[in-house]
């Protein structure tokens, strides 16, 4: 094929702008973190994460709703796809990320998969919402670890080893007994180093946390929990698991979920806050991030409503009654677009450094994207 010399140069500073964003990335995915001289640099500037959200266009409303996504500033989501039953979970996985992909090609100056590391710089580079492809449970992968480079194929990029319940990986944060990782999950764990799969266990139980940390090659994530030792949850993690996190070089996401944070009927930002100030001071600032379990523009209903009774069913009633499920699901300081902005306020305020603020906005999740995940 025939090139113009228009088209040679424009190709030529493609690769000019691919190599000064990967530059840029790989000075503010390392160790230390870049200096920051305000909150407003680090989401002018910065990468913000959000390990577990998501959001949906909808071309009825003005800007098909993107407006939502500029309010908050965030560059990178990981939705979750599929369904957790077994019996669902691959095909419902199979179509979801089909459609996410549809998305992203309706969207193209608007929204980016998210398959290597390279292109989490190219969605702050062209203001488009990075989409790094989740599911809250391996099932989807059954008894076969060649379903993992089928779903890698199509843009899977991070797998919760477990939901609540057992699987054939491990069991859950819910189950009677707490025995950790099969063969099988140990394999699972080991091909999906190798791909460069983030290994998730927000929803995994105590020894099957610990083991996933173990055996990993890489650093892991806890995408979306919070701390046992300031709420007695199922889903949240203890002390001792935090710190072998953190001594692997993994990332714990902070849910600004309601029932994770306190026991109260209603948690409050700074019961949030206090999360992230016992994680720092437990192993440093370095190893926390942000998995608020959230869509960007947050819970819709402020009643009890159809999604909430579908959320109910999914459980069922003892497993309702373990996770300590109540209305509303979100705190409302945070329930919003502006989340991000509101935890980074409320962490300045408590006299947190700029530097430790962009870490945790994002720039530790980096840290281990950079690591896991294909240049």
């Amino acid at each position: 094929m025939d090139f113009t010399r228009r088209e040679m140069l424009k190709g030529m500073a493609t690769v000019g702008v691919v190599n000064a964003v990967r530059s840029r990335l790989e000075t503010l995915a390392s160790d230390p973190v870049p200096s920051f001289s305000s909150l407003d640099e680090i989401f002018e500037s910065s990468i913000v994460v959000d390990d577990l959200s998501g959001f949906q266009p909808k071309p009825s409303l003005p800007d098909a709703g993107f407006s939502v996504v500029k309010e908050s500033g965030v560059t990178v989501v990981g939705p979750t796809l599929g369904e957790v039953e077994p019996e669902i979970a691959f095909h419902s996985t199979v179509e979801e990320l089909g459609k996410i992909a549809e998305l992203v090609s309706r969207f193209p100056d608007r929204m980016m998969l998210i398959r290597s590391f390279s292109d989490i710089g190219r969605t702050k580079a062209e203001g488009k919402l990075g989409i790094l492809a989740n599911v809250q449970n391996s099932a989807c992968i059954g008894r076969d670890l060649k379903n993992l480079d089928l779903f890698y194929s199509l843009g899977l990029r991070q797998i919760q080893l477990t939901f609540n319940w057992r699987n054939w990986v491990g069991d859950g944060c819910t189950e009677r007994t707490q025995a950790g990782l099969s063969y099988f999950g140990v394999d699972m764990v080991q091909r999906m180093n190798e791909l460069g799969m983030i290994v998730d266990v927000g929803h995994t139980g105590y020894q099957s946390t610990l083991d996933a940390v173990e055996v990993s090659s890489k650093p892991i994530v806890y995408s979306h929990t919070n701390c046992k030792a300031l709420c007695d949850h199922p889903r949240n993690k203890t002390d001792d698991q935090i710190k072998a996190l953190a001594r692997k070089g993994g990332v714990m996401g902070l849910s600004c979920f309601n029932w994770f944070v306190s026991d109260k009927p209603r948690s409050t930002l700074d019961d949030l806050l206090n999360h992230f100030d016992h994680i720092a001071k437990l192993v440093g600032p370095g190893y926390i991030g942000i998995g608020s379990d959230f869509d960007i523009a947050g819970w819709a209903g402020r009643e009890p409503n159809a999604e909430w009774e579908a959320h109910k069913r999914l459980y069922g009633e003892r497993e309702w009654k373990a996770i300590k499920g109540r209305f509303p699901p979100y705190i409302d300081e945070v329930n919003n677009a502006r989340r991000y902005h509101t935890i980074a306020e409320g962490l300045l305020k408590r006299g947190w450094p700029l530097r430790d603020i962009a870490g945790v906005l994002g720039l530790n999740f980096m840290r281990v994207y950079k690591e896991v995940l294909s240049a």
